[in-house]
């Protein structure tokens, strides 16, 4: 039986790992010629795609024809491939299992690996469940947590899990991750506050996660009293 290619897919929790996305693309040619495919052309593609899973067009602003389709011919990249493959889609770390499920899908057939980063200071208990169960081996999903959540040190743990150095891999003229970079008219404003919103629905998302785990410990520990 032939041996199934790798992929190695990056989600991170809010503000750590930001910048793999970026990286990936700014190096795309180089990891090219360390054995390590880069299916991504550029980061508002992975940036849409992970919009097309949530289906979160309209709270990002975008009309659905603006997403639609994205993922799926990422995805077809991945597969033309004959390397390992690198992908990093980071809002996606708190997916919802049917969300996760949809995106692995187009992936099946594939051994895909996940690397999860993390500060130090997130929850991850309901978040590696979800991802755990599915890609169903524990060898096969990566948490990197980050005492100090750097781009660099992210970028470096990054590498190392998927198989390649990052020394000649600089960050210098790696441009700004998606939702972090300058506003140059109105619409461009409007959008990057419709973002920062999204944004902030998915930390309080987390957060209304981390509550209930809380409640429920709290509630359990007074059974057992």
């Amino acid at each position: 039986m032939a041996k199934k290619r790798k992929v190695f897919l990056h989600v991170g929790m809010p503000g750590a790992g930001d910048i793999i996305e970026a990286a990936l693309v700014h190096h795309r040619t180089a990891l090219v010629e360390l054995g390590v495919d880069v299916p991504a052309r550029s980061a508002d593609e992975t940036f849409l795609s992970t919009v097309e899973i949530l289906r979160e067009h309209k709270a990002w602003g975008f009309a659905r024809k603006e997403v639609e389709g994205n993922w799926a011919n990422l995805s077809r990249r991945v597969w033309k491939g004959k390397q390992t493959a690198v992908l990093s889609l980071p809002l996606m770390a708190t997916a919802s299992r049917p969300e996760i499920d949809l995106l692995l899908d187009a992936l099946a057939g594939l051994q895909v690996n996940v690397v999860l980063t993390a500060g130090p200071d997130d929850d991850l208990d309901e978040v590696t469940a979800r991802w755990g169960a599915a890609v169903r081996k524990p060898e096969r999903l990566h948490v990197v947590r980050l005492e100090e959540p750097t781009p660099k040190r992210a970028w470096k743990a990054f590498g190392k899990v998927a198989g390649f150095g990052t020394a000649s891999l600089g960050l210098d003229d790696v441009p700004d991750p998606v939702g972090a970079r300058s506003i140059g008219s109105l619409d461009e404003a409007r959008r990057e506050i419709e973002r920062l919103a999204r944004r902030n629905q998915t930390l309080e998302r987390w957060r209304d996660e981390s509550d209930r785990k809380r409640k429920r410990l709290k509630k359990r520990l007074g059974d057992v009293a």
